[in-house]
């Protein structure tokens, strides 16, 4: 009985705090005594930001695409030498496409006058579709001093920092399987970056405004199996990078127990590992009879080397969509060694660019899909017009650390600002301790909370009355009496150190900030498709907050895989051709036709405390 009447007692203390919040929320504070001055890293005052109407939104709407047939002719004849790479930029098939809703779907149609017409799938809930672009806060700052960066035409980056930061190492790969947005392992041609070109691109990526705390995602191909991984993880630590990543299937860190340590002590973050189903029979389409086992010894090498690990799914429609549900749960089962979650949706590109049409509509997934099989597949409640949000209401927050920060800051704070049509999230907690896990929208009003955070961004105010207004809208948005059983008001202070981590480097702490060391941990589920040909949006490449660093300059991840981009770029900068390759270096292993990757026995992931997790600091 006096633990029930003490929770009662605190719940009573939280309501009236709360009460009390929302009052002083109210209160007018007057006009500001001084005008937000621009940042050094930013190319104007947040005043200066484009408006929300700068990216075209809303159901129907006609916007730009491309004519799939027509950006591979232009594609070929750059290849072929009929055409340069400016036949790129200026006009790789352009059409106009129309989005419009039809029995309750969102899809995009589109006419050639050569190839005829085009039609797909956007969402398969307009209602989902619809709210995630209301909840879309706007662009970033318009880029400024990018010409040697964002000079791609009608594939350019036009706003923001972007969130991640990807280097392809190599296209080669020790696996050849389906779904490959790049063919890897197929063409007749190697490209690899060196230790040179990786220098000069990361230089290159601090020479415009806005300049970002940006994440370097190491990718390829199979990037740990370029000579050049470590080397390029060491130099861009040494050169101030602090969030460093790799993409990878995980064989080699499966396979060799100290590489993952050796990784971790060039200065490696975290690892983002494939994965795409919680069996070994989940991942078959994969090539790989016992990959859902080499998952699990990666994971272990991984954490006790202290790396962080990101589920990264690719979903295709009727191959792996039952999976979604139970990866979740997987990992919030590992909360301490799992951060978060992204699905990716298939891509029609690379090895699956030229699929038939029917195909392709049966295979294909939305995002709108994801929420609904995820709220049809958990055994807690997951709703997706409540708990879902575009992305880009990340951005929210990054600017009101940017307002904390001072106005000589080199860096702004992580702000992905993605189109809402391509990015959606769902923040989480779960129980260390019990694994008890509940959406954080069920108990937080994150959508006026959103609202709050730009009323304080845009007020410019000092440093503590930023900090007494940002509290004071946590509090009021707060409801105790929906809140989880042993989940308090003083968990906020845990989970706001955990969420300001993930956008901006405070303290030498930051990576066990980042994790967090209370009872509950913040987990993100993503949703994030990449745009083929049927369905791109040039509109919404230009805030592509995953563009792909290239010796070409940054090209958005859409682009960079549908557009041409990275067979011409590939071609421009290759290194050898494979048979040259083969002779001076001789044949890496594939691992594909359902072949066995050879691994120690493995060891069953087990929930840890975040305590038991090694933080090494490089």
């Amino acid at each position: 009985m006096p633990r029930i009447s003490n929770v009662l007692s605190r719940r009573a203390v939280e309501k009236a705090l709360c009460t009390i919040s929302e009052l002083s929320w109210r209160v007018p504070l007057g006009i500001a005594t001084k005008r937000r001055r621009a940042s050094s890293w930013a190319p104007g005052k947040p005043s200066d930001r484009p408006p929300r109407s700068a990216i075209p939104l809303g159901v129907p709407r006609t916007t730009r695409s491309v004519c799939p047939n027509c950006v591979i002719e232009t594609r070929n004849a750059v290849l072929e030498g009929r055409a340069d790479i400016n036949a790129l930029k200026r006009d790789p098939g352009v059409i106009a496409a129309e989005i419009v809703e039809e029995a309750g779907r969102v899809l995009i149609r589109k006419m050639c006058q050569v190839h005829g017409p085009f039609e797909d799938v956007l969402a398969t809930d307009a209602a989902f579709f619809c709210r995630m672009e209301e909840l879309y806060p706007g662009p970033d700052f318009a880029c400024s001093g990018d010409d040697l960066v964002h000079d791609h035409g009608v594939s350019s980056v036009r706003y923001g920092r972007g969130a991640f930061l990807v280097f392809d190492l190599t296209n080669r790969c020790n696996m050849k399987c389906w779904p490959c947005f790049m063919d890897a392992n197929a063409v007749g041609h190697v490209h690899e970056l060196d230790l040179d070109d990786i220098k000069r691109i990361l230089d290159r990526a601090r020479s415009f405004k806005p300049r970002r705390e940006i994440n370097i995602l190491f990718s390829g191909g199979e990037p740990t199996i370029s000579p050049f991984f470590l080397d390029a993880i060491r130099s861009a630590r040494a050169m101030g990078f602090k969030r460093l990543h790799v993409a990878t299937n995980g064989i080699r860190f499966a396979q060799d127990t100290g590489f993952a340590q050796q990784a971790r002590e060039a200065g490696l973050h975290s690892v983002f590992l494939q994965l795409d189903g919680v069996s070994d029979e989940g991942n078959r389409h994969r090539g790989v009879a016992n990959l859902f086992g080499v998952k699990q010894q990666a994971m272990e090498n991984l954490a006790n080397a202290g790396l962080r690990i990101t589920l990264q799914v690719t979903v295709a429609n009727g191959v792996n969509n039952d999976q979604v549900g139970p990866i979740v749960e997987f990992a919030l089962r590992n909360v301490d060694r799992v951060f978060s979650v992204v699905f990716q949706p298939i891509m029609f590109t690379g090895r699956d660019e030229n699929v038939t049409a029917d195909r392709r509509y049966e295979q294909r997934y939305t995002l709108s899909q994801l929420a609904a099989d995820l709220g049809s597949q958990m055994s807690t409640e997951w709703e997706p017009l409540r708990d879902w949000f575009p992305t880009a209401a990340i951005s929210r927050f990054s600017d009101v650390l940017d307002l904390l920060q001072p106005a000589d800051s080199a860096e702004g704070a992580v702000a992905p600002n993605e189109h809402p049509d391509w990015g959606v999230m769902s923040p989480l907690i779960v129980n260390r301790r019990t694994g008890f896990w509940v959406p954080i929208a069920r108990f937080f009003n994150l959508e006026r909370f959103n609202r709050d955070l730009q009323i304080i961004a845009n007020s410019g105010r000092g440093k503590a009355l930023t900090y007494v207004r940002l509290g004071t809208a946590i509090l009021r948005n707060y409801s105790p009496d929906l809140a989880p059983s042993g989940f308090s008001v003083v968990d906020f202070v845990d989970l706001f150190r955990q969420c300001s981590a993930r956008t901006r480097i405070e303290s030498p702490n930051w990576e066990r900030d980042e994790r967090g060391t209370g009872q509950w941990a913040t987990t993100i589920v993503y949703g994030q498709w990449f745009q083929d040909l049927v369905v791109q949006n040039l509109a919404a490449i230009e805030t592509s907050m995953t563009p792909v660093a290239t010796q070409e300059g940054e090209i958005p991840f859409s682009a960079y895989n549908s557009l041409g981009w990275r067979e011409v770029v590939e071609r421009l900068h290759s290194t050898a051709t494979l048979s040259e390759w083969h002779r001076k270096h001789g044949r890496h292993a594939i691992h594909a036709n359902g072949s066995l990757v050879q691994i120690q026995d493995v060891q069953k992931v087990y929930p840890r405390t975040i305590r038991e997790v090694p933080v090494i600091v490089p």
